[in-house]
């Protein structure tokens, strides 16, 4: 009986990476024999493209060693050439090779552990350039790097590389504050502004600038982009009859539009149509703010989500701040000094919060503030808890997203926090179809608690 060609090596791989089961996330697909198929090509795609990769750095070091005692700038030549090499067979630019084979040689070297969960299928190549970029900064920390490295064996499977990087920045200040606060600082130096213009008449403009000060802009465009909106979106859920329903919560600035849909300007009285997304209204007004401060006469007022622990506002700790929809840090000398801003309007949420490790986050318990009608608080504190929308791999902001009552209004659902949760419409769309049940099987239970919530100026 003969031997199948590459059977051995086949083995021996097995055996060396053996196969990753489907992430926990996905646990529920199993069964459905399609879906099962389906993650085996993406594992054996996945480990095809480690292998690949593997063989490209076994290439490049080789010709490395093979020039010793060179040049170093024939050196240089030849490593560029390896690279190019890659490209050629990856189908990317040498410059997308250079960052892929750059990315992989360091997650071999540095994390060890991620590397083989990379080999074994379990890790996209995206997540894996990801991991490196994200984790540049513990270079020379080597005990730290074993730590991360520990963690994502167990965190990256399934993730997408938005959740990926939020967790990774969210985990850097956690193992070493003293590092992350350096390089805050040393980025700010780097701030600056530049423009790229385009042969089809467009440019690009980009500022590197504190979070802070661009979540602030950002949400302040948004809030007047979207203020030339009139319409309202509805919860999908239909109203009691003779009353408004109690699902239609937050609305005003923060009520989620649909960023690419056309509407009508109401102050447009000639039948006109104003026919710009969401995304267009707010690269325009943007554009007009910087050339003349012209506002289109519209709201700019805008609220920025955040949670601080209080001795970083007492400047007792230099533990960071994190936005609420968990993908930034802010340093604790930004978050004080916005604090301190006799123009701006505060509303403090005083939170019960546990350490999270596994996330790198903290969950919020005890922010509660009940009613029929939700108000605006209790939506900030669904904001706070959910960070973003539900759905599992969505990571776009619960600020952005609808409050959906999990157990329907006329099916005896309470407006309360354990009922109310984030979802971005899409999802809330296919929650209101059928396609996305809630994590709640059984009507949820009033908040009757005695935890409290207090609010400074």
């Amino acid at each position: 009986m003969s031997t199948p060609r590459g059977s051995v090596g086949f083995m021996k791989d097995e055996q060396q990476f053996p196969r990753p089961e489907i992430p926990e996330r996905a646990s529920h697909l199993i069964g459905d024999e399609e879906l099962e198929a389906a993650w085996e090509s993406i594992v054996d795609a996945n480990r095809e493209t480690a292998a690949s990769i593997e063989h490209f750095l076994t290439h490049r070091e080789t010709r490395w060693k093979e020039t010793m005692g060179e040049n170093p700038h024939v050196r240089a030549a030849n490593n560029r050439q390896a690279n190019r090499h890659a490209g050629l067979l990856l189908g990317m630019s040498d410059q997308q090779a250079t960052a892929v084979l750059n990315a992989a040689e360091y997650v071999r070297e540095h994390l060890p552990k991620f590397w083989k969960a990379f080999r074994c299928g379990a890790i996209a190549l995206t997540n894996l350039r990801k991991a490196a970029v994200e984790t540049l900064p513990l270079i020379h920390r080597d005990g730290l790097l074993e730590i991360i490295d520990e963690e994502l064996v167990d965190i990256a499977p399934g993730k997408t590389p938005t959740e990926l990087r939020s967790w990774i920045i969210r985990r850097i200040p956690e193992l070493d504050m003293e590092l992350f606060n350096e390089a805050a600082e040393d980025a700010k130096e780097r701030r600056s502004v530049t423009f790229t213009h385009f042969g089809e008449g467009m440019s690009l403009v980009e500022l590197f600038i504190p979070t802070i000060e661009a979540k602030t802009i950002e949400k302040k465009v948004n809030a007047a982009a979207r203020g030339m909106n009139r319409a309202q979106p509805r919860d999908t859920d239909q109203p009691p009859i003779g009353g408004p329903h109690p699902a239609a919560v937050g609305v005003g600035d923060t009520t989620p539009v649909d960023h690419d849909a056309p509407y009508h300007d109401p102050e447009i009285t000639t039948g006109g149509v104003d026919d710009r997304t969401i995304r267009q209204r707010e690269a325009d007004l943007l554009s007009a703010w910087l050339r003349d401060g012209h506002c289109y006469s519209t709201p700019i007022s805008a609220k920025i989500c955040v949670m601080v622990p209080e001795e970083s506002l007492t400047g007792e700790s230099e533990e960071p701040a994190v936005s609420a929809d968990r993908a930034s840090v802010i340093p604790a000398a930004d978050i004080r000094k916005m604090a301190a801003d006799p123009e701006a309007d505060h509303e403090w949420y005083t939170a019960g919060t546990q350490k999270d490790k596994k996330r790198a986050d903290r969950d919020i318990l005890t922010v509660i503030y009940n009613g029929r009608f939700a108000p605006e608080r209790l939506r900030d504190a669904v904001i706070f808890r959910d960070g973003v929308c539900q759905a599992t791999g969505c990571t776009i902001p619960a600020e952005r997203s609808d409050l959906d009552h999990q157990i329907p209004y006329e099916r005896a659902g309470p407006t309360t926090g354990t009922n109310l949760w984030a979802l971005c419409r899409r999802h809330h769309r296919l929650k209101s179809h059928g396609y996305l049940p809630p994590p709640n099987g059984d009507p949820p239970k009033s908040d009757t608690g005695k935890e409290t919530h207090r609010k400074a100026a």
